[in-house]
């Protein structure tokens, strides 16, 4: 035991330093930790020497890892994404797995080792993508959910080819024994799934009640792993059954708690898990034959890469997402290196194709962070090569539109944007990839376009030209940068605003031509500010103040002007104090005397702004006019200073009014 906690503590030492010396030279902290793997293990300095308890530990934190996705995709996600899942699923996998066999026996292996190889090569590595993309804030994108619709596809898939296997080996049952399992395995995974659905809301309703976090902590990872190990038993993917568990708790009112629990143990044990595949590197092997395993490395990539952006491309509909999603998968993964492990633990493959496989599988795993950043580049690259315009598809609409808005995405965000312009009558059109979307808008009588609004055509199909505003109120990062060029490039005079879920996405929005940026995270802090101000009894006034002076500090700085600047200055007066029609009573002391005898300022702090007498608007009224009942002032004060003018007009008098309150936010204007 003590041994095996020596060799984690090692690999933990070396990972941490490879990955801070990496992220210097702005490189993935992942590859810091393969490349650890590979420097410890026995292909370096032989270090650490019991990898199969590393793996162990590993594989602990590939199961967190999809139980924290899991908890971000719900079950009506899942079913949403039933083509994808299915449909393109299925197609790249099949077709990878196909292509890869027909080459294999093309070169010579008998076909049952082809088959085995094509069947492992198939597989892309769920825990690494994911973590790219969480890391990248993508896993809601697009392009995120299409690659985690492929990826959980893979996972299922993995029970019927482990199944499949003996039968290659001709070690097995029949072809209906294997079905028989497929069909158990997939009843086992509804029966979890309808099964929690009920008791996790009732234990979770208990724990909670007990206010014990240590309670609460341990229940959430007997969830996760507990789901895992009970699929794992009837031989599906332990890793497919964490993320089942994630799924289900996915609509609990918990789920913020269970996050910011689980974070910390899936990035320790996931880290671990990276330095185990470095370990499976033959670095020999690559000195003995580097032009064999370069060209098998760059038949991979671009493979898996073509192979999967034509096969989810019918279910996206967008080529520069179908493209970017390829070259996400494009690399071999964890549950490929068991494939193979138990092909040749069956005899179905040789010890020399067996190197040559984890030779190349660990090199598409250390390039796929230098891939997936290259997706977003080289899909725009292809959408510009690509001949003729996007599909597009809208609603009966004036073709001459002129200063309206564009709202590009229809979640949480452009809805209401929507609703309010609407209610504003302000013309607007809707941009987005959801077919269902744009038939609910153009149902409901408003005007919607079909396609991408990263791309040219698609912009231009919304008016663009004319537009005075464009809204970008998608969630994935990319796309709002290319939407906010892309806007930029074609209406330089076009207002863009748009939405980011983090403070550090602003500048480089700005710098694109965004107009203005509200980043989720700066915006959710102010509404935490105001609600524990007002818990704690501040006024309106106050609350409405501090709020401006966060945001004239934090946007001042990000523009790189003070809080003070002559931009800011309407804006800080109006969230300083309010300005308020009041009507002068009959009777009351204002009635027939001048400003200068009411002496409002001096009785409550308040300013005299403007007079309305029969609908002739007076600004800055002189101090000698004669006031009259019937007249309105238009005043700028705080809450309470209102209400002392209030009470001084409506003829409750001037005794009720202290004339040295100027109220309690006057020192500060």
């Amino acid at each position: 035991m003590h041994g095996v906690l020596t060799e984690i503590v090692l690999v933990m030492a070396v990972a941490v330093a490879a990955a801070l010396v990496l992220r210097r030279l702005q490189v993935p902290p992942v590859v810091g930790f393969i490349l650890a793997g590979v420097a410890i293990g026995p292909a370096g300095l032989g270090l650490v020497q019991d990898r199969e308890k590393i793996e162990l530990v590993a594989e602990i934190g590939v199961m967190l890892l999809l139980f924290m996705v899991g908890l971000k995709i719900s079950l009506r996600d899942l079913w949403r994404m039933r083509a994808t899942v299915l449909g393109g699923g299925a197609l790249q996998y099949g077709v990878t797995a196909t292509a890869v066999a027909g080459i294999a026996f093309g070169f010579g292996l008998p076909w049952p080792e082809a088959v085995a190889w094509g069947l492992a090569v198939g597989l892309s590595s769920t825990a690494l993508v994911i973590w790219l993309l969480e890391d990248r804030g993508e896993t809601s994108s697009p392009v995120g959910r299409t690659a985690i619709g492929v990826l959980l596809f893979q996972d299922l898939a993995v029970i019927p080819v482990m199944l499949a296997l003996p039968l290659l080996a001709g070690r097995g049952g029949s072809a209906r024994d294997v079905a028989f399992v497929a069909a158990e395995s997939v009843a086992v995974v509804v029966g979890v799934i309808v099964a929690a659905r009920f008791i996790v809301p009732w234990m979770y309703a208990r724990i909670v009640a007990t206010r014990s976090r240590e309670l609460f902590t341990l229940s959430v990872v007997l969830i996760g792993l507990g789901t895992a190990v009970l699929l794992g038993e009837f031989g599906i993917s332990m890793a497919l059954g964490a993320f089942i568990a994630g799924m289900v708790i996915s609509e609990s009112e918990y789920v913020a708690q269970i996050v910011a629990d689980m974070t910390p143990f899936r990035d320790v044990f996931n880290s671990l898990f990276f330095v185990s595949i470095g370990m499976l590197l033959d670095l020999d092997l690559w000195l003995e034959r580097p032009a064999l395993l370069f060209a098998l490395l760059a038949v991979v990539i671009v493979g898996k890469a073509v192979i999967a952006a034509l096969s989810v491309l019918p279910a996206v509909r967008s080529l520069g997402t179908a493209v970017a999603s390829g070259l996400a998968l494009a690399q071999i993964g964890e549950l490929a290196v068991v494939v193979a492990a138990e092909a040749a633990r069956l005899g179905l493959t040789g010890t020399a194709s067996s190197s040559l496989f984890l030779g190349v599988a660990v090199p598409t795993v250390v390039a796929t962070p230098f891939v997936l950043r290259a997706a977003t580049p080289v899909s725009r690259w292809i959408e510009r090569l690509r001949p003729g315009k996007s599909p597009v598809v809208q609603s009966d609409q004036d073709t001459s539109l002129a200063g309206h808005v564009i709202v590009v995405g229809y979640g949480v965000n452009g809805r209401n944007v929507a609703r309010s312009l609407t209610a504003l009558d302000v013309p607007h059109v809707v941009i987005d990839l959801n077919g269902a979307v744009v038939r609910e808008v153009v149902g409901a009588g408003g005007r919607a376009v079909f396609g991408d609004a990263t791309r040219e055509a698609v912009l231009k199909a919304a008016g663009v030209a004319g537009a005075r505003a464009v809204i970008v109120a998608v969630p994935d990062a990319s796309a709002t940068r290319q939407v906010v060029a892309t806007a930029r490039r074609l209406t330089p005079a076009v207002t863009i605003l748009a939405r980011t879920r983090y403070v550090r996405e602003v500048e480089p929005l700005e710098r694109l031509g965004a107009d203005q940026v509200i980043p989720e995270e700066f915006e959710t802090s102010i509404e935490l500010t105001a609600r524990v101000l007002r818990l704690y009894g501040a006024s309106e006034a106050t609350v409405r103040r501090e709020e401006a002076v966060l945001r004239a500090e934090h946007y001042g700085a990000l523009r790189g002007i003070g809080t003070h600047d002559e931009d800011l200055t309407l804006e800080m007066l109006r969230e300083l104090a309010d300005l308020e029609r009041l009507e002068i009573a009959h009777g009351s002391r204002a009635d027939g005397c001048s400003l200068r005898e009411l002496a409002v300022r001096e009785q409550t702090g308040a300013t005299v702004v403007a007079l309305d007498r029969a609908d002739d608007v007076q600004p800055n009224p002189p101090a000698d006019l004669e006031l009259r009942s019937g007249d309105v002032l238009l005043v700028y004060g705080t809450g309470d200073q209102l209400a002392a003018v209030g009470r001084l007009l409506s003829g409750a008098g001037a005794e009720d009014a202290d004339p040295h309150d100027n109220g309690p936010d006057s020192k500060s204007r």
